[in-house]
């Protein structure tokens, strides 16, 4: 199998990673070379990228074609919030787009397409990294505003005065640019969906996400969501199009449901992979979700769904989760190892309490006692904390090898969002490789991990538990590789044992920043 992937952007977690999951199901990534490619500061080359694609649907066939939109059409996740060009530019690009499946189908007709679009998000803070200059002035003020114009259109009641004052605080012209900017890549959003419609004609894609990161409860962001959820239904489209929290991970989901509908369409297996999901503790399920507007058991079942498997969700009176029962054995537990109070963060922005240093014992506890429990293989999404994994639980976990055998995939970085669709895409990936070992009557030894799916797992525990949880703090922002290289060789060695890998590892910072690192294996 061959899958075509248009990234985000040039980042680790939306270019390499990805790659990685795809060399993990045994399936040949094909990708643009990086410097085409959006970055912090740098749009990608659109035209380069189209030609790109179009060049690959046409002469090298791909199976499956996955495209991240915002590359597309603004020129990368970041760019797409601060780009001034017109709707007409951006939607001559999308025109062009549409006409990818046509291509791709005289030479393959199977050829499947999948995409992500962004719902432009709105951060309450004044980090202008990100975003367009006046955010550093502006920003909680115009995360404000967005929920007081979201409240005003549910016929909410406001605080008396705080519209008219925050719009005093707020320069006029800035309101416009914001709003204008936003209601541009709205329109966008919208004709993508509406090209999804089977009664105008062929769909250009057969299953849309449209992913929303940085959220309140309350915003124009989420009224965005609730708009295209509502057409999306007038529609008819739920089965093909889904609208969640996350972004960054969107990618490998896509991957997930595209080995799936590949495995499925070709007959390597005889059916989904099925999930059985349990929360860790109980009350996880209704915990708020950092970053999300929503509990983490919305977060869980959204990414679920997206990623294609059928899934039946344990102690359903307790939690008051959504089941779908197939009444077969599963193929993973799903064990969402997460707060019982209030979810952890890794990260303390200004003005807001710490939450880095939790006490989960008793979650942790919980945890290790359901992994010894299932008898199936394990996928463990740690989300107790945002902004990487739980310490103590992965202390725990190196420490016992005969758990560590049980895991097939691991993940606890930024959002819920973010670590389910990562988690669920290494499982995946391992589920489509045996799967087509087995087709092929070539099984390797039982449960063994290959060396790409170790190093999937060495990557994330490397970069969720020992940078995000334990190292980064101690960078002071500084990004130094030799400061990193010195402080992190400790966790290498105990994450290899762990994992039964011997890397050599190349560490550095992709955006020279310390929020993230980029993890590579020499000969990779």
């Amino acid at each position: 199998m061959r899958i075509l992937l248009v990234p985000l952007d040039d980042r680790p977690v939306t270019y390499t990673y990805p790659q990685l999951i795809m060399k993990s199901a045994r399936v040949e990534p094909v990708l643009p070379p990086r410097s085409l490619l959006g970055s912090l500061n740098r749009p990608a080359q659109i035209d380069e990228l189209l030609s790109f694609c179009e060049n690959i649907i046409q002469k090298n066939t791909p199976d499956a074609v996955i495209l991240c939109l915002d590359s597309l059409l603004y020129g990368g996740l970041i760019t797409s919030r601060r780009t001034d060009e017109d709707l007409k530019i951006i939607n001559e690009r999308l025109e062009r787009i549409k006409k990818w499946r046509q291509l791709g189908q005289s030479a393959k007709p199977q050829i499947k397409f999948y995409a992500q679009s962004s719902i432009m998000r709105i951060s309450d803070n004044y980090d202008n990294t990100e975003e367009k200059d006046y955010w550093k002035t502006y920003g909680r003020e115009l995360f404000e505003w967005s929920g007081c114009l979201h409240r005003l259109a549910k016929r909410e009641k406001l605080t008396p005065g705080l519209l008219e004052s925050l719009e005093r605080k707020i320069p006029e012209a800035i309101r416009k640019d914001y709003f204008d900017t936003r209601l541009r890549n709205f329109t966008i959003n919208q004709f993508v969906l509406r090209a999804m419609d089977r009664s105008k004609g062929t769909p250009f894609l057969d299953y849309l996400v449209f992913s929303q990161d940085d959220s309140g409860t309350w915003g124009l962001n989420v009224s965005e969501k609730e708009r295209l959820e509502a057409e999306c239904a007038a529609l008819k489209l739920d089965e093909r199009v889904t609208a969640y929290a996350g972004a960054d991970e969107v990618a490998c989901t896509l991957i997930s449901r595209a080995l799936i509908d590949y495995a499925v369409q070709t007959e390597t297996a005889t059916r989904r992979p099925l999930l059985s999901v349990r929360f860790s503790p109980k009350e996880t399920c209704s915990i708020a979700s950092r970053y999300e507007g929503q509990e983490i058991g919305a977060t869980v079942k959204a990414q679920v769904k997206a990623c294609g498997v059928d899934f039946v969700i344990e102690d359903n009176d307790a939690n008051g989760a959504e089941v779908k029962n197939t009444g077969k054995q599963p193929s993973f537990t799903l064990i969402v190892h997460g707060p019982r109070e209030r979810q952890g963060d890794h990260i303390t922005l200004p003005g807001l309490p710490d939450l880095s240093q939790l006490d989960t014992r008793a979650a942790v506890e919980a945890t290790l006692k359901a992994i010894k429990e299932t008898e199936s293989d394990v996928i463990l999404a740690d989300v107790a904390y945002a902004n990487g994994g739980d310490p103590l639980l992965v202390e725990e976990l190196l420490k016992a090898p005969d758990m560590m055998t049980k895991i097939k995939s691991y993940a606890g970085w930024n959002t819920t969002g973010n670590t389910m669709g990562s988690a669920l895409a290494l499982a995946v990936a391992y589920w489509f490789y045996r799967e087509n070992e087995n087709q092929e009557h070539s099984p390797s030894a039982p449960n063994k991990l290959t060396e790409h799916q170790k190093q999937c797992l060495f990557t994330r525990f490397l970069d969720d538990w020992a940078y995000q949880a334990r190292v980064r703090r101690n960078l002071d922002g500084d990004p130094s590789t030799q400061r990193l290289a010195e402080q992190i060789s400790p966790f290498i060695k105990s994450i290899s044992q762990a994992v039964s890998i011997e890397p050599a590892v190349r560490l550095s910072f992709p955006w020279r920043r310390t929020f993230e690192i980029e993890i590579g294996f020499e000969g990779s």
